[in-house]
């Protein structure tokens, strides 16, 4: 299977795979003669990242608010003064 090809693993892992995806709805299969050839369906991936969109915003900011905390507890461990 030329899918598999680029990937250490087998073809029948692959197949798992993209069974996974299909079920999902990610991907559909076809059929042409003995090939069954895989199509990425765009419509559920568009879906998916307008739905992480809605959050990004609020998780950059929770993000940004540890980042703070991190840097404020980074320098309450800091030695505050040196000897010689």
């Amino acid at each position: 299977m030329e899918l598999a090809e680029p990937f250490d693993m087998s073809q029948p892992a692959v197949s798992k795979h993209i069974k996974v995806l299909e079920r999902a709805g990610l991907v559909s299969r076809g059929r042409d003669a003995q090939r069954r050839p895989c199509r990425l369906e765009a419509a559920p991936l568009r879906e998916a990242s307008e739905w992480l969109e809605r959050y990004r915003d609020r998780m950059e900011a929770q993000f940004a608010r540890l980042d703070d905390l991190l840097d404020e507890l980074k320098q309450k461990e800091k030695p505050h003064g040196r000897k010689r």
